[in-house]
């Protein structure tokens, strides 16, 4: 199942780094949390959890934390990060995005940060009514989309008729990336029902919320 650039990244990531971007990591409420919690969820899924550090963090403010990641070795790191802190590690799995393998209405909410801007425009589309599949009505999704930056700009890349790049060598090669402004949003959530809850030059953080309209898909109910 796995993506070359992801697989890549996660297997050769150091232990040691994970820690110190766990230690990183600002401890206090954010933007998403704080609506998370007046929206009283319980239930949640991090989707395209990377090596657990978010997923820890939802831990400690006291949701039920699932999560799932493309890489294998980003589930482990998950796992074993949430495991060394406490908290259980029970519902974590590699899957695609595209296809998570969670039952309908499974979650109260999923959360999504930095991974639908890592993914073809097109696919993005699909990922987003997969995830609104997994989420109960009157559920929530959260994804995090990024605008551009000269870092972006300046790593060797080819850019297709959709918008996205795709890096064609030095650290970033294999890796794709889809850049977000107002009007991209508008193209990705189609159909969707969507609030913005902040931007800022860097980005988006975006709700959709869940009323199961014929418009989202249904996958497997593994």
């Amino acid at each position: 199942m796995g993506n070359t650039f992801w697989d890549r990244s996660w297997g050769a990531i150091s232990p040691e780094r994970i820690a110190a971007y766990a230690a990183s990591l600002d401890p206090s409420e954010d933007a998403i949390i704080a609506f998370l919690q007046k929206k009283q969820v319980k239930s949640i899924c991090d989707a395209g959890c990377g090596c657990g550090v978010y997923a820890l963090k939802l831990a400690r403010f006291g949701f039920a934390v699932s999560a799932f990641d493309i890489a294998e070795d980003a589930v482990r790191l998950t796992k074993n990060l949430l495991s060394e802190n406490g908290y259980a590690a029970a519902d974590f799995r590699q899957a695609s995005v595209l296809d998570t393998g969670y039952p309908s209405h499974r979650f109260d909410a999923v959360v999504a940060r930095d991974v639908i801007g890592h993914m073809p425009l097109r696919q993005g589309v699909m990922a987003v009514r997969e995830l609104l599949r997994i989420v109960r009505p009157g559920g929530c999704v959260l994804l995090t989309l990024d605008t551009t930056d000269s870092e972006y700009e300046s790593e060797p890349h080819e850019t297709n008729e959709d918008g996205d790049y795709r890096f064609t060598r030095g650290k970033w090669a294999g890796m794709v990336f889809h850049p977000y402004s107002a009007l991209e949003i508008q193209t990705l959530l189609d159909g969707v029902q969507y609030t913005v809850l902040s931007s800022s030059e860097n980005g988006f953080i975006v709700v959709l919320e869940a009323d199961h309209s014929d418009a989202y898909s249904v996958s497997s109910e593994g």
